[in-house]
């Protein structure tokens, strides 16, 4: 038997070895974007906050400004 025939199951080891190097960083990569979307719903919390209060600011200059 020649060491031919271990160069496919190198290969193959090889690239599997890769692959999970690979499907580490995407799913370390997913967590990070987790914590991100997280931070966005509270970004996009408050600002829906300040509209309202914004809303709330512009209706009460009126009332005081027909008053």
């Amino acid at each position: 038997m020649s060491l031919l025939w271990a160069v496919p199951p190198v290969a193959v080891a090889l690239g599997a070895v890769l692959a999970m190097v690979q499907l580490r960083g995407i799913a370390d990569a997913a967590a990070d974007l987790q914590v991100e979307l997280r931070r966005f719903t509270e970004v996009h919390l408050a600002v829906a906050e300040v509209r309202s209060a914004t809303a709330d600011a512009r209706a009460t200059a009126r009332g005081l400004r027909r008053a």
